[in-house]
């Protein structure tokens, strides 16, 4: 009989590993499509993403998560994956999922966002 115990992911948990394993982080700029790359590449479901200047973690993403993204934002960056999942939490809805997000590009004048 196995069990499994499910760790929670924390900064501090994924710190270390950020400076040990170089190779397997993202940066903001890079691409859903890159996210998922790596992540076969390299055998791992959750990558940390880092500021490329001051090497902090700035959040994580899961290879669930992006294959949801996917198949409709394959070039959705993970600056904007992370400041969709801040809009959300900063509404208050955090516990929940949204049925669906759809990313808003830039007009003329304006900021690219998420709605959901």
């Amino acid at each position: 009989m196995a069990f499994f115990l499910e760790v929670p992911v924390t900064r501090r948990a994924v710190e270390p590993q950020v400076v040990a394993m170089p190779d397997i982080i993202l940066y903001p700029r890079d691409t859903v499509m890159r996210a998922l790359e790596v992540m076969h590449r390299y055998g791992v479901h959750l990558l940390p993403v880092v500021d490329e200047r001051h090497g902090e973690v700035l959040g994580h993403v899961t290879e669930e998560e992006l294959h949801r993204i996917w198949s409709t934002l394959p070039l959705a960056r993970m600056s904007e994956i992370l400041t969709a999942r801040a809009a959300i939490a900063s509404e208050g809805i955090a516990g929940e999922r949204p049925s669906r997000l759809v990313f808003v590009p830039a007009g003329q004048g304006s900021r690219s966002t998420w709605v959901h």
